[in-house]
């Protein structure tokens, strides 16, 4: 569930969901079965820590580049005193990265074991229908690589511009998790059409 606050990305248009709805969806499938991820584009994110760890969410979605790094803090510090809240919520932590920013800044904080997923932005954050930025890609393979020797519980997720042809590439870069939005609810075959259409190319690109 993405939650734009419509502040953080300098756009009214940017703007979605608050705790009511998540805890209207944790309502709707109480079950721990169903895992409710929120990518949180939020100014000042710290003030939904709590409300959303009530609201029932699951894992909480950080972005890198919203934190307030206060005093002599480095950013590394802040994200790492950031993910201890989130999880002292009860919550699951990720953070995710604009296309600009360089995933070794993140190797600190993953070392903590604190967050359990990283999710790459693919395009500039709060707009459907962009192309992938291939950048991510490389990207992607560099956390990959560094995630293979390690003992960590790191998932690699990867959000935007992904269809039947970015997709199976993103899967081959090392991604276990896809994000897809306008190639899914824009397609011109309907939603289900389009599930099954990207699912076909996927598996077809893992070799089942």
């Amino acid at each position: 569930v993405d939650i734009f606050d419509g502040v953080y990305l300098k756009s009214p248009k940017a703007f979605t969901f608050g705790p009511p709805v998540v805890a209207s969806i944790r309502k709707a499938f109480p079950s721990d079965d169903v895992v409710i991820d929120l990518h949180m584009c939020v100014d000042r994110p710290r003030r939904f820590v709590e409300p959303m760890a009530e609201a029932g969410a699951t894992r909480f979605i950080f972005a890198w580049e919203s934190l307030d790094v206060a005093g002599d803090q480095t950013w590394a510090q802040a994200a790492i005193e950031f993910a201890q809240t989130v999880v002292n919520a009860g919550m699951r932590c990720g953070v995710s990265i604009n296309p600009s920013t360089p995933v070794e800044w993140l190797y600190p904080l993953l070392r903590t074991g604190l967050v359990d997923l990283v999710d790459f932005l693919a395009v500039e954050p709060g707009f459907g229908g962009q192309q992938m930025k291939e950048a991510c890609l490389e990207k992607l393979r560099r956390l990959e690589k560094w995630r293979r020797p390690t003992d960590l519980d790191i998932a690699i997720m990867i959000d935007g511009g992904i269809n039947k042809e970015t997709g199976p590439r993103a899967l081959e870069a090392g991604a276990d998790i896809l994000v897809a939005g306008t190639f899914l609810f824009g397609h011109k075959e309907g939603l289900a059409f389009g599930v099954k259409e990207l699912m076909s190319s996927t598996n077809s690109a893992q070799g089942s």
